[in-house]
């Protein structure tokens, strides 16, 4: 990439740096949508656990999980693969992009973009020509996903920290190469 950035596949060994973004982006992400106790209640320390354990999971090749850095330390992340789950309103789309993370100073950057073109890559690579990507509807990346091109195909109620909030999921068709 330009100005300094670079996308790469993440190993174990970048947990407490996703952890570092993630954190920092539910925080920037979610003000006034999640309730403050949830928002105060992370931590990188906890939070490195958990994707410690998610990138050690990771055997199948089909399951990546990139990371994009600025000058050697993380300032974004995304992760993907095969659709967590079946339901008659995802029919139609195999493949799911289950987290995009950048920091807000890095968005507008170009780089968002390149995760998604990285992981249509992926899918097409692995014969998926259909994924979902979840957002959350107060999330301004929802109109993100739209630009892209995302359909909005269902909707879904989340509770976290025991607030009701509304996610929307949008599909994506990609090309298989072949001139679909």
């Amino acid at each position: 990439m330009h100005d300094g950035y670079k996308i790469r596949i993440a190993s174990i060994e970048d947990s407490f740096e996703i952890a570092k973004v993630h954190v920092d982006c539910w925080r920037t992400t979610y003000k006034g949508i999640v309730p403050d106790e949830k928002l105060d209640g992370m931590s990188y320390e906890k939070s490195a656990l958990k994707w410690k354990e998610t990138l050690k999971e990771i055997q199948d090749p089909f399951r990546c999980f990139l990371i994009a850095e600025k000058n050697g330390s993380a300032i974004g992340f995304c992760s993907g693969g095969k659709k967590r789950k079946n339901s008659k309103r995802t029919d139609g789309y195999d493949g799911e992009i289950k987290a995009i993370y950048i920091l807000k100073e890095h968005q507008k950057k170009g780089i968002g973009k390149k995760f998604i073109a990285l992981y249509e890559e992926i899918f097409r690579q692995n014969k998926i020509f259909s994924y979902i990507i979840w957002v959350l509807k107060d999330n301004e990346s929802k109109n993100f996903y739209k630009k892209l091109g995302g359909k909005l195909i269902t909707t879904k109620t989340y509770e976290i920290g025991g607030k009701k909030l509304k996610g929307l999921c949008f599909g994506f068709k990609i090309s298989n190469g072949e001139g679909q």
